[in-house]
């Protein structure tokens, strides 16, 4: 059964490490989605490189990476405040939903 959870932002930090290197190069589609913004396709079908957080301390920061061997695209969320990741029923991650302070939405979403 697919489940929803969200992510405490005292574990984004390491999450995020250890996500990165486990979903490397699969592939993404990056959305933004909120009332200010409307609805906007950032990336389609490109390799996820990285997904890194700067913690409140360091800059309060969400980035973003496609690219195989080097970054072809970023795109950074400031402010982030939930993470809400989606799983599949075999536990693996179909996709993430990071909202920042203006209640903006950053979906990215992982392709089979």
């Amino acid at each position: 059964m697919q489940q929803t959870k969200q992510l405490h932002q005292a574990d984004w930090l390491d999450h995020f490490v250890t996500f990165s290197n486990g979903n490397k190069g699969r592939m993404i589609t990056i959305e933004m989605v909120g009332l200010t913004v409307g609805d906007q396709p950032l990336a389609d079908a490109s390799p996820l490189l990285a997904i890194d957080y700067d913690p409140v301390n360091k800059g309060d920061k969400l980035t973003i990476s496609t690219g195989t061997n080097s970054i072809d695209y970023t795109h950074t969320i400031s402010e982030p405040n939930k993470i809400w990741q989606q799983q599949d029923d075999n536990g693996k991650v179909i996709s993430l939903e990071i909202i920042n302070q203006t209640n903006t939405s950053t979906i990215i979403t992982f392709k089979s």
